[in-house]
């Protein structure tokens, strides 16, 4: 029997993504708005993924109308009060569950993501979203609502706040990113990268979050921040030292966090070597995004931008947004787009074996299979079928197979 689920809010970014997710797995979703005329009585499972500020009161017209048996979960990054709110309005057999993605609707998949889940009620569905969420590569971490919120206050509110914080100063200050990328180095870019990735997101919803984190870590950030003011304001190299050295000691976690971010600046600083080394040759290049797939001759490279000469034209691609594809990954895109073969007929020398020929030609550039026809013993002719990409240069393949088979004493018919 078929799941049948309904995503509250399923218009927006994460709720868009949930329901490929969920659809991909089989499962029959319908989408939802706060007032859209729904019978949640119908469904196996239900998702809330509606803004922080309104997620209660969703719950509130929607876990009434529950069946017994069924699963009513939300995904917001609060956790108290939405299931406080789930166990006040749902009734007593509806099971129910927290959930927090710690990602973004920019994520292909779960592939190596978090998800944070904080049991409320019931056995049986909380056991199913963990293995569709383990099964699909996430990392899941279980937290009760109350631990949730508060190592998110820092996880997710200190953090942000810092990142936030940093890029209004930066606009205060009018400081000019995109002139001085140049002068910074590769762990400076990431984190500059890392502000940027922040305030490229909804405002909406990081003003949420901000709102619900713990007013007593803003508090204690800016506490830190003023002392750090002071101290410098009076040339206090001492002072500084030893603030420094005691939240050192305190982070206990420094040596590793160097190793882990020396590995994530020498894998930035390879991926542009690779693209590099890739100039004047044939490539394609994925967009880390959309999925889209430019294929063709890599011109220039920049850390900033790649030039890449497809057919005709030349196309510039900004260096962040683009991955490139192995040669694997570019052969099975190439192969997508069809195939379409030449037939060659030639006289081979006496002794020559027609299976190890075509066996040989299939070593040639862009020849994706190679297989025997047609054998015309009395000449010893033979017929090779000889197929190449179908964005590919015929006319080249003919070419090169064509000297091929002369070079082993062949005589083209």
């Amino acid at each position: 029997m078929t799941l049948k689920a309904a995503i509250v809010g399923g218009s927006g970014e994460m709720g868009s993504w949930f329901n490929t997710f969920f659809t991909e797995r089989g499962i029959t979703v319908t989408i939802s708005g706060r007032l859209s005329p729904v019978t949640y009585s119908e469904y196996d499972i239900v998702m809330i993924s509606v803004p922080i500020d309104v997620t209660c009161d969703v719950i509130a017209d929607v876990a009434p109308q529950l069946r017994p048996g069924s699963l009513l979960f939300d995904i917001t990054s609060i956790k108290v009060k939405p299931t406080q709110a789930m166990l006040k309005f749902a009734q007593k057999e509806v099971e129910l569950v927290g959930v927090h993605p710690l990602f973004g609707p920019s994520m292909p998949n779960m592939e190596g993501q978090t998800i944070i889940m904080t049991p409320v009620r019931g056995q049986k569905w909380f056991d199913f979203l963990m293995e569709q969420f383990r099964e699909a590569g996430a990392h899941v971490e279980i937290l009760t609502p109350e631990e949730h919120d508060k190592v998110m206050s820092i996880i997710q509110g200190l953090t942000h706040f810092a990142y936030i914080a940093t890029g209004v100063t930066l606009d205060s200050l009018r400081f000019g990113i995109k002139s001085s990328r140049k002068y910074m180095s590769p762990i400076y870019e990431i984190l500059i990268d890392f502000v940027g990735r922040i305030l490229g997101q909804n405002p909406s919803l990081y003003a949420s979050i901000q709102m619900n984190t713990d007013r007593s870590v803003h508090d204690e950030f800016l506490r830190q921040c003023n002392e750090l003011v002071e101290i410098i304001k009076k040339n206090d190299v001492e002072a500084f030292v030893a603030k420094m050295k005691h939240a050192a000691t305190h982070f206990g976690d420094a040596e590793p966090a160097l190793k882990r971010s020396n590995k994530l600046i020498m894998s930035h600083i390879k991926e542009l070597e690779d693209l590099k080394a890739a100039i004047g040759c044939l490539r394609g290049l994925q967009h880390v995004y959309t999925g889209a797939v430019h294929m063709g001759i890599i011109k220039s490279v920049s850390s900033r931008e790649v030039v890449v000469e497809e057919g005709r034209q030349q196309v510039v691609l900004k260096t962040e947004n683009i991955q490139l594809m192995s040669d694997e990954e570019l052969r099975a895109y190439r192969l997508s787009l069809g195939q379409v073969y030449r037939d060659f007929s030639v006289i081979l020398p006496r002794g020559a074996d027609p299976k190890i020929v075509a066996d040989l030609i299939m070593h040639s550039q862009d020849v994706t299979k190679s297989e025997v026809i047609d054998v015309y013993e009395e000449l010893h002719s033979v017929t090779f079928r000889v197929f190449t990409f179908a964005d590919g240069d015929a006319q080249s393949l003919q070419f090169r197979v064509e000297s091929f088979l002369r070079g082993i004493g062949g005589i083209i018919r």
